[in-house]
């Protein structure tokens, strides 16, 4: 099973065309995503020159036909992913070949690249539109998508690969996919900044707008009212915040016809994590407002809650005792790595197994041809990929003396591998928040020692009897 997508490369914002496409084959032709680039393949081009080339096939595309493009297309970005498990690296990158070979109709320069560094083995397949030729330039139509995934399942189907059957459109938008991870944007600090407001109790509207301004802010009045939030670059409508920040919603809580609910933001932490104190002094001198010293005075309250009420229910007595659990997790949390590392290096060498097995049956016949014709190099020259791949696939028995396991063996073993792995990938992930956790907490006390705590000299200053 392979899904498809074609992509236009442009030049990107303050680059030429070299450096643009330079940049997009630089990043799939990562030697630590493709196995020290032995997992790239190219036609029509050299691998280490192929940017400079795709420009010279430019410049005799232009020189040709004297055009000038406005908003020019100087690549096309295939990638193509497989099912987790169902293929080898190397058949990946074949394939991915056969389709850049016959959506290009080996007319174009192609670069193609299979990274190996998720579960799932994908292609990369950076085309140049500038033919070889200088005549006709490669344009990405309606059709082109179709040809794409149309090719691409004949592929898969000819390989013994899986096919999507009854496709449906299950895309979500980019903000809903980022969930959690997506940063803080300016009308979350905006929301932010309304909230920390309101807690000051303002009489009236146009007193909240005036602490508005306090925090920095500015306000633009009209039909409706906008506000710009400090180090903002634009203005936004109230009515844009949701329905508890709309100036109606406002008017009713300050006049206590209405409880207001915060919008809890999305931020790189989640509910269940340990806020982090803000050092309140340092934000102060780099110019921050009265508006974001009323925030992160709100937040340090409830970081110091968090963090000692986190403390009693995990019976943790003492920094020390914090420090020590900080040290196992992180041990753990290392050995989990290692782990997930061995296993995913025994799933490629199960991979690189069964792609010998498979290799070794398919050109079996071939080869004894080959020895029964007396090594002759007229057969060698009709059936030379067959041949060096059945070499090949012999010196894989070879190097584990003839012994390797059935494909059924194997596939059985990488299963459980693959298992394993997604248990230790998850064992990882809630270790992780948990750690964030007593990081934060481990933060929070050395905040409040630098600046709320007393010294040792200050302590035993205390301690010390005055005398007359």
């Amino acid at each position: 099973m392979a899904t498809t997508r074609i992509m236009s490369l442009h030049i990107s914002k303050g680059k030429n065309a070299n450096q643009s496409i330079r940049e997009r084959l630089d990043y799939i032709m990562n030697p630590d995503k493709t196995e020290g680039g032995t997992l790239v393949s190219t036609y029509g081009c050299a691998q280490k020159i192929a940017a400079n080339e795709f420009m010279l096939y430019r410049t005799e595309y232009l020189m040709n036909t004297g055009r000038d493009i406005p908003n020019e297309v100087i690549g096309y970005h295939i990638r193509q992913a497989f099912k987790p498990g169902e293929i080898t690296p190397e058949e990946a990158n074949r394939i991915g070949r056969e389709l850049a070979s016959r959506m290009s109709s080996d007319g174009y320069a192609y670069v193609v690249a299979t990274h190996n560094d998720r579960e799932h083995i994908h292609n990369h397949i950076i085309l140049c539109p500038y033919p070889m030729n200088g005549t006709y330039k490669y344009r990405d139509v309606k059709r082109s998508s179709k040809d794409l995934v149309r090719i691409s399942d004949e592929l898969c189907k000819r390989n013994g690969l899986s096919v999507i059957h009854d496709p449906q459109n299950k895309t979500v938008t980019y903000d809903k996919w980022l969930g959690n991870k997506k940063e803080l944007t300016s009308r979350d600090h905006l929301r932010m900044i309304i909230d920390a407001a309101l807690r000051l109790q303002p009489d009236g509207f146009d007193a909240l707008m005036q602490l508005m301004e306090e925090a920095g802010c500015l306000i633009k009045r009209g039909a409706h009212i906008s506000i710009k939030p400090p180090d903002s670059k634009r203005y936004i409508r109230l009515e844009s915040l949701g329905d508890e920040y709309s100036e109606s919603a406002l008017r009713k809580v300050l006049d206590g016809n209405h409880v207001h609910i915060p919008r809890v933001p999305r931020s790189h932490y989640n509910d269940s994590q340990v806020k982090c104190l803000v050092d309140i002094e340092s934000k102060l001198r780099t110019g921050k407002g009265k508006g974001y010293m009323i925030w992160a005075e709100r937040n340090n309250i409830d970081a110091k809650a968090q963090s000692i009420i986190f403390l009693k229910e995990n019976n943790i007595g003492s920094i020390t005792e914090l420090e020590e659990q900080i040290r196992v997790m992180r041990s753990t949390r290392n050995q989990l790595h290692s782990s997930i590392r061995e296993k995913q290096n025994r799933m490629k060498e199960i991979n690189r197994l069964r792609k010998a097995i498979r290799d070794y049956r398919r050109t079996k016949e071939v080869y004894i041809h080959y020895k029964e014709s007396g090594w002759s190099p007229k057969f060698y020259n009709e059936h030379r990929q067959e041949i060096e791949i059945h070499k090949q696939a012999h010196e894989v028995y070879s190097w584990h003396d003839g012994r390797i396991p059935t494909l059924n063996d194997l596939s059985t073993e990488y299963d459980a591998l693959r298992e394993q792995k997604s248990a230790a990938n998850a064992a990882l992930e809630k270790l992780k928040a948990q750690l964030t956790t007593l990081n934060h907490i481990k933060y929070n006390f050395d905040i409040l020692e630098q600046y709320y705590l007393p010294t040792s000299r200050e302590r035993h200053r205390e301690k010390k009897p005055t005398g007359r």
